[in-house]
């Protein structure tokens, strides 16, 4: 029954990565950054980058035959990436030796705050996908390949780097019991075979120093500036979320390692949760790999509780009466035990609990992803907090804006953007953009003046103003094409005229209510000139550089909108909330 209930995760699990789960904001950054060296280019020389790059470089052959502009072609690099799956899950089943293995593994693929990470296209699952396979090695006593893998595992996931430090000093006093193992430091061999041939391929390719600032300076310098504590939220959040699959998984696995508390896989495991607990800030993807070590660990609880199941007991007993000559019964066959059944109660509230009803948020990426493909060209550069236009150039060196990056440039440890300079032919707004803004107010007031939103989060050159009796308001157009004016006295008072930014955050329903149908809003008088001609009627063809005077004639104050021509609709949001 375990493994039925197992099958039945997976599928739910194997629905969230297809549709139901929305595109993760590192998942389009490692999408990227993959699909960039399938076309040749070198990481940190080419393009900007703090993680470390053996993600990019096994997934470029695949990335290479994907060329879509929407959510597909990060959810194929999903597909691709859940051949690793297979594999984790069998190194995290060979690494647990109790028979409630099974049932362990059902609680983790049942718990939504593992699997909400794990279907994403992470550096995360390389990165534990080497790990396990060097714990293998090293309870085999296999201590090359446990080097290289570890090795192999850093250059995956750079977080592991204390783990596996730690991991390595465990394993040089343990060899199948608590001595020293002189034999184990054959793993330097390993290391050596994979950090070598890793460092001479940075130095041929020009991108050792880019390297060092990118994925040392830079994060050396971001943690110094990051004052966040996330870890209370985070170990709480099974009871928050709340996740029950995960509360009991996290239970039985600390039983688990209070009963193996002097086996190394129960101190890798606690290792593990104090380097997570260590960082400067913790997210659900942290945890990826504590939530696979607690399996082996779980499993060791659940046997426990369970003891020797009656059909077990029955064997035994008709095995001894066998030695003594009498022929043995026939067996019933085996039922789980009670708390099984109240496991698999468990496993399935948490998953009908956190079950999607709705796949409109991927839409809504797709949709925008899309159509910030149509509206440019290539060549076009998009200035974008996350990486949503796949294949359009990054107007910003640092083509997404985590935390780390926002606090560098406040400090003035890097350049930020100047978008009066050089206008972006196109703006994909999101969290990550919104606190740039506050950051640089400046640049904040010039994409919303320059930019209309045609959808909430994807804003494309054009022209807003709110404008007083008798008052007129000039703009550079920054974007040649055809552009429709909107004058409206309700416009003024729409939010994306009066708090733009504020319009911007709001999500789920209420974001809905905000649609501007604009060929349905009541018209305004204006006067309106192109380079100081005239303008009759209400579209023009603009060049770059144009100038736009508009003045108003109405007793009241209206808004004003220069909008793209083929353009009906603007501020299209979602229905549902998610962060974008």
């Amino acid at each position: 029954m375990a493994r039925v209930a197992a099958a039945v995760a997976v599928a739910a699990a194997l629905f969230l990565l297809h549709r139901a789960h929305p595109l993760g904001w590192d998942e389009l950054e490692f999408f990227r950054a993959t699909k960039w060296v399938s076309e040749g280019r070198v990481p940190f020389r080419d393009f900007w980058e703090h993680h470390t790059p053996l993600q990019w470089l096994v997934f470029a052959p695949v990335a290479r035959f994907i060329d879509s502009p929407g959510a597909i072609a990060v959810v194929a690099m999903r597909w691709a990436q859940a051949v690793m799956w297979v594999g984790i899950l069998a190194l995290v089943l060979r690494l647990a030796k109790e028979r409630a293995k099974w049932w362990a593994l059902v609680l983790l693929l049942a718990a939504p705050l593992f699997v909400r990470s794990a279907v994403e296209y992470r550096i995360d699952v390389l990165g534990n996908l080497c790990f396990l396979g060097a714990l293998v090695c090293a309870f085999r006593q296999r201590w090359i390949a446990f080097g290289a893998l570890m090795s192999l595992a850093v250059l995956a996931n750079m977080r592991v780097a204390p783990l596996v430090v730690f991991t390595a000093a465990l394993f040089l006093f343990w060899n199948e019991r608590w001595r020293w193992n002189p034999g184990a430091l054959r793993m330097l061999v390993g290391v050596a075979a994979v950090a070598l041939p890793f460092i001479a391929w940075l130095r041929l390719a020009g991108a050792w120093e880019p390297f060092l600032a990118g994925v040392v300076r830079y994060n050396v310098a971001s943690s110094d500036l990051l004052e966040v504590d996330t870890l209370r939220e985070m170990l709480l959040a099974p009871f928050l979320f709340p996740d029950p699959a995960a509360i009991v998984l996290w239970i039985a696995a600390l039983a688990g390692a209070a009963l193996s508390i002097r086996t190394p896989l129960a101190i890798i495991f606690l290792a593990t949760v104090a380097s997570i607990a260590a960082m400067e800030v913790q997210y659900e993807y942290h945890f990826q790999g504590a939530y696979l070590l607690m399996v082996p660990l779980a499993a060791i609880a659940l046997e426990r509780i369970s003891g020797p199941p009656a059909s077990r007991r029955l064997s035994v007993a008709a095995s001894r009466r066998h030695g003594a000559g009498e022929t043995p019964a026939r067996q019933p066959a085996r039922t789980p035990a009670v708390h099984y059944w109240l496991l698999l109660a468990v496993a399935a509230s948490s998953i009908l609990l956190h079950l999607p009803r709705t796949t409109e948020p991927m839409r809504y990426q797709d949709y925008v992803m899309r159509e910030v493909d149509r509206r440019t060209k290539p060549g076009d550069r998009v200035f974008d907090g996350t990486g949503y236009a796949l294949r359009r150039e990054p107007a910003y060196r640092y083509w997404f804006l985590p935390t780390g990056i926002r606090l560098v440039a406040a400090a003035g440890g890097v350049r930020p953007y100047d978008i009066a300079a050089d206008p972006p032919a196109a703006i994909l707004w999101n969290l990550r953009m919104q606190r740039w803004f506050e950051i640089f107010p400046r640049t904040g007031a010039f994409a919303t003046r320059n930019y209309v939103p045609l959808t909430r989060d994807l804003w494309v050159p054009g022209l807003t103003a709110t404008l007083p009796p008798g008052r007129a308001f000039t703009w550079t157009a920054h974007a040649a094409g055809t552009y429709t004016l909107y004058a409206s006295e309700p416009l003024a008072r729409h939010p994306w005229l009066t708090q733009p930014l504020q319009y911007a955050a709001i999500q789920g329903p209420p974001a809905t209510r905000y649609a501007i149908p604009l060929r349905q809003l009541p018209r305004a008088r204006v006067r309106w000139s192109v380079d100081g001609l005239p303008v009759s009627g209400t579209t023009v063809q603009l060049r770059k550089g144009a100038r736009v005077s508009v003045a108003s004639e109405e007793a009241r104050v209206i808004g004003v909108m220069l909008v793209p021509a083929d353009v009906a609709v603007l501020c299209v949001a979602p229905g549902e909330e998610f962060q974008f």
